[in-house]
């Protein structure tokens, strides 16, 4: 793919939203050159619909994130060290010769280091979004571009609980239309949002109940099957389950890493190599423009660093000694999982190991101290809690969800599991294991 005559900087960037600007004008600033790629055609434009105030950013009170989107895009493009390839994205990465090599459309870029700055994505389960929706099954994203052009008196059901699926069941409900908020859990949301829905008698409320099990829509409504209140009819539906990383671009740079025979990597982890993440894609941080901002600063930092200290041997990996690892075995319930009729009606009989890496610890007697440990209740309930709250069709899916939720422990810097579905056959057990992070 690469050729001699393709430019070479010392950053590539992929993601042009507040992460990747931020990032980018933080290099150009350290005297650095960078090539920042943005798959739309503007940088920011996550946020362009995003034209109702807010007071989350320190400095900037009252201003429409739109707004501020548009002052961050003015600022990258006036710094002539940033090359911007705006409606493009990477269609190959690879790892050559100590530097990453991009095929951006009909060009080619090669750089020094590398910085997935892609944001995230709403999730999505299938069962809620059937092959056509027609406009009326919406994502958080879609939502917020649309809340406030709703048809009037609209029966609008949402399915969630955290701060984004209270904070709209509120606002609609201030429109006129009557609400239904569905959780799959108790109410995750923050104590006054919260508390304002619970003083709400007039929007329907179903916390800690098992969610849809199929969605239809139709130009006339949208028809909502659950064993919990059978068949329901609603003008528009809104899932509204949280975020995950876009993970488009990390499976090519991993991808990349695997033609080259180099080790691979957990998510959100820097590679000796020269490749980082930032912003919400990293999940260091809770997802919000300003985090976003910070976490581009920092990563800028990072990059000087390797760009000043050179490539490291991919193939050297770190020993460590006196590591603890905390081992939860043979633990046995009933899952949310499969893609056969039966398994979607009730969950399904599922074992799982799993190995917690705490990194280096000080082995040391401090009987009765929980506040220095990793209580391994919270692994526990954590494994049970990602099985069960919503249905997954897969063992592979499953335990990709197993591994993302553990390493999001404090302290864990490695993970282990191995999940086991007990009655696929009756004369043998099907199991599948992952390993990330550091062992």
């Amino acid at each position: 793919m690469p050729t001699p005559t393709a430019p070479v900087v010392d950053t590539a960037i992929l993601g042009g939203g507040p992460a990747g600007c931020s990032a980018a004008s933080w290099l150009a600033q350290l005297g650095h050159t960078v090539a920042l790629i943005e798959r739309a055609p503007a940088l920011c434009a996550s946020l362009e619909a995003l034209d109702f105030t807010q007071n989350w950013l320190l400095g900037d009170p009252g201003q429409p994130l739109s707004a501020l989107a548009r002052r961050y895009a003015a600022h990258v493009a006036s710094e002539p060290a940033v090359r911007l390839f705006l409606g493009q994205t990477a269609q190959a990465i690879d790892w050559q010769d100590d530097r990453w090599h991009l095929q951006c459309g009909s060009e080619q870029i090669q750089a020094r280091s590398l910085l997935i700055a892609t944001g995230l994505r709403a999730r999505r389960p299938a069962n809620f979004f059937p092959a056509e929706t027609h406009g009326r099954v919406m994502d958080a994203l879609s939502l917020t571009a649309r809340r406030d052009q709703l048809p009037p008196a609209s029966r609008i059901l949402l399915l969630g609980g955290g701060d984004n699926a209270v904070e709209n069941a509120l606002h609609l409900r201030r429109l006129g239309h009557a609400v239904t908020i569905w959780s799959r859990s108790d109410w995750r949301s923050q104590t006054h949002f919260t508390q304002a829905l619970q003083a709400d008698a007039s929007i329907a409320q179903r916390p800690a109940t098992p969610l849809p099990r199929s969605v239809q829509a139709s130009a006339e409504g949208v028809c909502v099957d659950s064993a919990a209140f059978g068949i329901e009819h609603f003008d528009q539906l809104a899932v509204l389950l949280g975020y995950e990383p876009e993970p488009s671009a990390w499976r090519l740079a991993a991808d990349g890493l695997r033609r080259a025979g180099l080790p691979s990597q957990r998510f959100d982890e820097d590679a000796p190599h020269g490749m980082f993440l930032a912003g919400d894609a990293s999940q260091r941080q809770h997802p919000c423009v300003q985090t976003a901002l910070g976490d581009g600063v920092d990563a800028a930092k990072r990059i000087e660093r390797f760009l000043q200290a050179g490539p490291q041997d991919p193939g050297t990996r770190v020993l460590r000694n006196d590591r603890q690892v905390v081992h939860i075995a043979g633990l046995r319930f009933g899952a949310k999982l499969g893609v056969l009729d039966f398994e979607r009606d009730g969950p399904q009989p599922v074992q799982i190991d799993a190995q917690v890496n705490l990194g280096p610890q000080a082995i040391v007697s401090r009987d009765a101290d929980i506040g220095h440990v990793l209580d391994y209740r919270r692994i526990r309930q954590a494994i049970i809690d990602e099985c069960t709250t919503e249905h997954t069709d897969l063992l592979e899916a499953l335990i990709g969800k197993l591994c993302t939720r553990l390493m999001k422990l404090p302290g864990v810097v490695g993970v282990r599991v191995k999940l086991a579905k007990l009655e696929i056959f009756p004369d043998c057990e099907v199991a599948i294991s992952a390993e990330v992070g550091q062992w």
